[in-house]
């Protein structure tokens, strides 16, 4: 190491003094410098010694080619650069552009020259202001001279004090030291000098011989100096990764590389690292101590650059087992797949992270999906569930109300989220959420990651392949990329296609013995039927949670299709909205169905608070069907972005496949079918199933204040019943379950069914006219049979009184008296039309006059077939039955029709066509006779009011 010191330092030296050994034979002058060694490159201070300066511009020989070197004009001082014999104003140098050696030109330079100045300054100077330069020079000089000679007289006893002073102390020190026994007064100095002389000898050397040691070490430290931050690499590197700078630490190991480069060029200048350098450069070098330095130098580095490749090793592999870790965002892993690229790592870090990002994927999708799988299992199987698979009519029925009068309110979860079915549900719509969510959290920076990957935007191109435009990514790789990316997206399908479509609605419940063995004929076709109508699931609490999933599914898909995910993966999202949209669809219509052909369970015989004929079942069916329709519309006409643009209405509304709008359509109206046929069974229920109803109405009452929740679901609730206390009836009879269901077809008729087809019009753009049609004759059909079996049952009582008094009242029309009043029997058939006035008019106001009508017709119809069966009528006969006909006829005046003016019309020509006159003045008798009809209105006037017309 000592002697790499000692010829680095003569290197050293020899350059510093431009020599070309260490003993040169011939002392160079300045001035006999070689032309790349000015003078201005050395400077010589006060002790001799030369100190490198920067070089001039200055040419071949030292002399001055350009004009005066900047040094000149900083040396040629101000007074200088006045003009002597004061005729130039200014710099002369300036002004004269004065070229040459300035110190020719300088009165204060040994070497002044006055011809060289007159010449450089006053070439163009006529004779006349030459003479006149040389007075200003006379002058000035004269000035000078006076103020010399003003110096001195001011300071002339100045100058003779300190003469005698000094001239007194010499004569002093002569007597004393300076002589020669005294050696001139330095012999005690002498001896002094030869005492510290060996004493220094004593100190000094060592120091000495260390200062040398210092030397050489300073000069072998100043010639490594470009290759300091070489040799703290290794400090430098483990201070910057022990902080987390990894994008220093890749900074300074490439700045390492290029000084690694540029300490051991090659011939083609690429960087090659020490351990593959060859000794065969140092043969390029003629001095042989010159090759020993570069090999010494050589194992230098290559010590320092292994410990450097140590540590850059362990830093790859940590970022490598970082590209491992799925919880680090995607930027953390692009900046430690860039850092990987840049610490020239063998692996490819994309490909490593994609890979390990692909496994962690399905990892935690599978994980998720099990997870909520589970909950959902639990959840059935929990006997809360199960216990409510088996609640009570009633409870149901509550229970139904409250959900479908809160099912448009923002606290629906919330409100009914403690009901077991409502909880699958809850769990179920989680379970999308979250593997949606999970999906749209991996998914992009998996895609954008191998986007790059594909797009060879992060990997090191080789130079010789960008200049070729060559691809470093291997295209098996690229497609198992949209490989990994597809089965993502079909794992996704997957999941959701188990969790929507395969497993949406359970099994349904086995049917009882008696159920499964009840005959032979078609029962697979019953089975299942019967099977569908005993599951227990709420058609609203299905169709609201329907629509959240649907809607969580869509913004899924579109979200994706926002990634421009290439290769066809994209499709698979297509299919599973496509099945899922249609099982939606389907599936909510097979509830739909379900429960409209049980919805008749939901009466409970409340009447509105409003309008006390019709019950709130009417208002009840109304909001149910309307949101069913709804819901499927939705689930139908939800729109997923795909490869073609949907066709589209004029309103920008995307047109539903006809298959869809098909399905909904039949359902509609299978539903409304299947509500009509609830009516009629309702109207007709047994006496034990009306006694069980009746029970049922105080229950729900009960049951409201439990399901009566405070928000505005429940003031919703209170809408539904005009916001009053809602009346009860008696169902436990049948005529008042007819009239309750006669006004509420009547309701349907005129309201509820025009407004559902407008709504569906409305919502699916479907013209209705023809289903309309059919759906009012079918109300109008079954209004009929449940009004004529009421007026039939309702005019047995006169029909069985009138036939009774006249044909077997003992009354024989052929020679009875002239009438004296009206017979009883015509009293008792009226009274008992003044029972069912009071029936209708408590239950069913509306239908009093087509009800009394109807039974006036009943009437005249029984009295003309009792009186075509009379042979002959007297004339008391005849007048007694033209009481009767009249008096029924004006008390049943305004409930005439010209039905039941053609029947009595009919009455009479059969009692004419049986008179037989007996010669009496038919004119006296008919006047008598419409006095006794006044007399009889006016005595039965209380009991016949209410047939009285209302003013």
């Amino acid at each position: 190491m000592g002697s790499i010191v000692k010829d680095i330092q003569e290197i050293e030296i020899l350059r510093h003094y431009h020599l070309d050994k260490t003993n040169p034979d011939v002392w160079v002058d300045e001035e006999d410098l070689p032309s790349w060694v000015h003078d201005d490159d050395i400077n010589t201070d006060h002790g001799g010694r030369t100190t490198p300066r920067e070089p001039t511009r200055s040419g071949r020989g030292g002399g001055a080619t350009g004009g005066p070197s900047s040094q000149d004009d900083e040396t040629f001082t101000l007074s200088e650069q006045v003009d002597l014999l004061g005729l130039i104003k200014g710099n002369i140098l300036k002004s004269k552009n004065v070229r040459g050696d300035t110190n020719l030109i300088s009165s204060t330079q040994k070497s002044f020259n006055p011809q060289r100045y007159l010449y450089a300054v006053h070439a163009d100077t006529s004779y006349d202001d030459l003479c006149v330069g040389v007075d200003n020079l006379q002058a000035s000089i004269a000035q000078r001279s006076s103020a010399l000679k003003v110096l001195v007289q001011n300071n002339f006893n100045r100058f003779v004090s300190a003469k005698n002073v000094i001239d007194s102390v010499y004569d002093d020190m002569k007597e004393k030291t300076l002589n020669e026994a005294q050696d001139w007064g330095t012999n005690r100095l002498n001896n002094i000098l030869r005492e510290s002389y060996g004493k220094a000898h004593e100190v000094i050397n060592p120091l000495l011989e260390r200062r040398e040691k210092i030397e050489k070490l300073r000069s072998t430290v100043g010639l490594m100096e470009p290759y300091r931050l070489f040799f703290n690499l290794p400090n430098t590197l483990q201070e910057s990764i022990k902080q987390g700078k990894y994008q220093q630490a890749a900074r300074d190991y490439n700045k390492g590389k290029v000084l690694l480069a540029q300490a051991f060029p090659t011939n083609t200048g690429a960087t090659t690292a020490p351990s593959t350098l060859s000794s065969d450069n140092a043969s390029t070098h003629s001095h042989s101590s010159t090759s020993n330095l570069i090999e010494t130098k050589r194992r230098v580095f290559d010590r320092v650059w292994s410990e450097v490749e140590r540590i850059v090793a362990k830093l790859r592999a940590d970022l490598e087992s970082q590209l491992e870790e799925p919880w680090r965002g995607m930027e953390e892993h692009e900046r430690n797949i860039r850092l990987l690229f840049e610490l020239d790592t063998t692996k490819d870090p994309v490909w490593h992270c994609l890979s390990s990002q692909f496994r962690w994927i399905k990892k935690i999708m599978v994980e998720s999906y099990d997870e909520q799988t589970i909950i959902v299992e639990e959840l059935r199987k929990s006997d809360e569930y199960l216990q409510s698979q088996n609640m009570t009519v009633s409870g149901r029925t509550a229970l139904f109300k409250q959900i479908l009068a809160n099912v448009n309110s923002t606290e629906f979860e919330s409100m009914f989220a403690k009901e077991p079915e409502v909880k699958i549900w809850l769990a179920i719509s989680t379970g999308v959420k979250t593997l949606s969510e999970l999906l749209m959290r991996l998914l992009p920076d998996f895609w954008k990651l191998a986007t790059t990957f594909m797009e060879d935007k992060l990997q090191k191109v080789q130079p010789q392949k960008r200049r070729t435009g060559g691809n470093t990514v291997d295209t098996q790789k690229v497609a198992q990329c949209h490989g990994m990316v597809r089965e993502i997206i079909e794992l996704y399908s997957s999941q959701m296609t188990s969790m929507l479509i395969d497993n949406l609605i359970p099994e349904p419940q086995p049917l009882p013995n008696d159920e499964k063995n009840h005959g032979q004929q078609g029962e697979g076709e019953e089975r299942d039927q019967a099977q569908r109508i005993s599951r227990k699931e709420n058609s609203v609490v299905t169709a609201f949670f329907l629509s959240k999933m649907v809607t969580e599914v869509s913004n899924c898909v579109n979200d994706v299709n926002g990634l421009s995910i290439r290769g066809g993966a994209f499709m698979v999202l297509v299919d599973l909205m496509q099945r899922v949209r249609w099982k939606f669809v389907e599936v909510l219509c097979e509830l739909w169905g379900e429960d409209a052909k049980v919805f008749y369970k939901h009466e409970d015989w409340t009447l509105q608070s409003e309008n006390s004929q019709i019950t709130l079942f009417v208002e009840l069916f109304y909001q149910f069907h309307e949101y069913c329709l709804r819901s499927a519309y939705k689930y139908a006409s939800i729109w997923t972005a795909t490869t073609e643009d949907p066709v589209q209405h004029d309103d920008g509304n995307a047109v539903v496949p006809t298959q869809y709008t098909e399905k909904i359509r039949q359902m509609f109206l299978d539903a409304l079918y299947s509500f009509l046929d609830g009516l009629v069974h309702l109207a007709f229920a047994d006496a034990e199933r009306s006694n069980q109803q009746q029970k049922q109405q105080q229950q729900q009452q009960q049951q409201h204040s439990e399901y009566d929740l405070s928000g505005p679901g429940a003031a919703s609730f209170e809408n539904l019943a005009g916001g009053k206390k809602s009346k009860l009836i008696d169902i436990t009879e049948l005529d008042p379950r007819i009239l309750i269901t006669i006004s509420n077809l009547s309701e349907l008729r005129a309201v509820t069914i025009p407004k559902l087809l407008a709504d569906f019009e409305r919502t699916c753009d479907i013209r209705m006219m023809d289903d309309g049609k059919t759906l009012i004759e079918v109300v109008d059909q079954l209004d009929s049979i449940l009004f004529e079996d009421y007026i039939k049952r309702k005019a047995v009582v006169a029909s069985r009184v009138i036939t009774d008094g006249i044909l077997y009242g003992g009354i024989d029309w052929q020679s009875t008296p002239k009438p004296t009043g009206v017979h009883s029997f015509m009293y008792e058939a009226l009274l008992s039309l003044v029972v069912v006035h009071a029936q209708i008019s408590e239950i069913a106001p509306p239908l009093v006059f087509r009800a009394l009508s109807a039974l006036l017709i009943n009437m005249a119809q029984d009295c003309l077939r009792c009186f075509q069966q009379v042979e002959q009528f007297g004339m008391g006969g005849m007048l007694q039955a033209t009481l009767e006909m009249e008096f029924m006829n004006h008390t049943l005046s305004q409930y005439q029709s010209p039905s039941s003016d053609e029947v009595l019309q009919m009455i009479y020509d059969t009692i004419d066509r049986a008179y037989r006159p007996e010669g009496e003045n038919l004119q006296n008798e008919m006047t008598a006779l419409k006095k006794l009809l006044a007399d009889a209105r006016q005595s039965t006037q209380m009991q016949f009011m209410c047939f009285k017309k209302p003013r």
